[in-house]
C-alpha cells in the first residue's frame, strides 16, 4: 500500500533587493519544517531556523519566546496538515489501517516534534479525531469502547514514532558486540538477536498496527454483544 507523507509547503518569501525579508509567524514555522525535514536528526535551533528565513535569529524571538514554543507550533503545524491525507473506501477495518499507515509516515520525517504533539493543547488535533472518529463508527463501538479504541489507536501511532525516532541504529547495536571480551559467552548468544533487528524493525510497524486494528475489531464484537441501554 502506498504511503501518503504530508509535506507542510513551505516557498520562500519574495523580496525585493535591499528590502528586509517578510517575517511573519506562519513563515517561521514553514522555516523549521524546513530544517527539520533538510535534517531531521540534528538539533533545531533558532539559529537555523532564522538563516532558513533570512532574519537575524533575534528577530524570530518577538513571535517565539524560546525554541521549545517554535518547536510546539510546528508540531501543531505538521498536526493540522495531516488532515487533508484521503482515506480510500471500504471496510472501516481496511480504512483504519490506510489511516494510521499514512500517520506513521506522516510522523517519521519529524522524531524532534514527537514529544510537543504528544502534549499539544492545540486544536489541531481535533481534525485528526474527527477523521478518526468517522472511520469507526460504522463498527458500532459502544462509547467507551470507542474512547478506549481511540486512545489505543493514538498511542499506538505516536508510540512507535517515539520508538522509531530515538532508538539507537541497529548497527550501532550490533557493533556493540565487538566491545565484548573475545570469551564472553554473552556476545555469541545475542549475535543471532541483534543481526536480526534490521530485519525485526522492518517488519514491526505492520506487526503493532495489525494487532491494533484486531483489538479494535474485538472491542466492536464485545459492543455487539452487550445490550444496548
Amino acid at each position: 500500500m502506498t504511503q501518503v507523507v504530508t509535506r507542510v509547503a513551505t516557498v520562500p518569501g519574495r523580496r525585493g533587493r535591499g528590502r528586509p525579508p517578510r517575517l511573519s509567524r506562519e513563515r517561521i514555522v514553514e522555516g523549521a519544517v524546513e530544517v527539520l525535514l533538510a535534517e531531521p536528526n540534528v538539533s533545531l535551533t533558532i539559529k537555523r531556523v532564522a538563516d532558513v528565513v533570512g532574519a537575524a535569529p533575534m528577530a524570530l524571538y518577538r513571535y517565539f519566546p524560546d525554541r521549545d514554543a517554535l518547536l510546539q507550533a510546528t508540531a501543531d503545524h505538521v498536526l493540522e496538515a495531516m488532515r487533508r491525507d484521503p482515506i480510500p473506501d471500504g471496510p472501516w477495518p481496511d480504512r483504519l489501517r490506510a489511516w494510521m499507515r499514512a500517520g506513521q509516515a506522516n510522523f517519521r520525517p519529524y522524531p524532534q516534534l514527537m514529544p510537543y504533539m504528544t502534549t499539544t493543547r492545540h486544536p489541531a488535533w481535533i481534525p485528526g479525531l474527527t477523521r478518526l472518529r468517522e472511520i469507526l463508527t460504522p463498527a458500532g463501538l459502544s462509547d467507551e469502547d470507542l474512547a478506549l479504541a481511540v486512545a489505543l489507536i493514538s498511542s499506538t501511532m505516536l508510540g512507535h514514532a517515539v520508538y522509531e525516532g530515538y532508538r539507537r541504529p541497529d548497527e550501532e547495536m550490533t557493533a556493540l558486540l565487538d566491545d565484548t571480551p573475545a570469551d564472553d559467552p554473552r556476545a555469541e548468544a545475542l549475535r543471532p538477536l541483534l543481526t536480526g533487528l534490521p530485519a525485526a524493525h522492518a517488519r514491526l510497524h505492520d506487526t503493532i498496527l495489525d494487532q491494533t486494528v484486531t483489538t479494535v475489531e474485538r472491542l466492536a464484537a464485545g459492543s455487539a454483544c452487550r445490550p444496548r441501554t
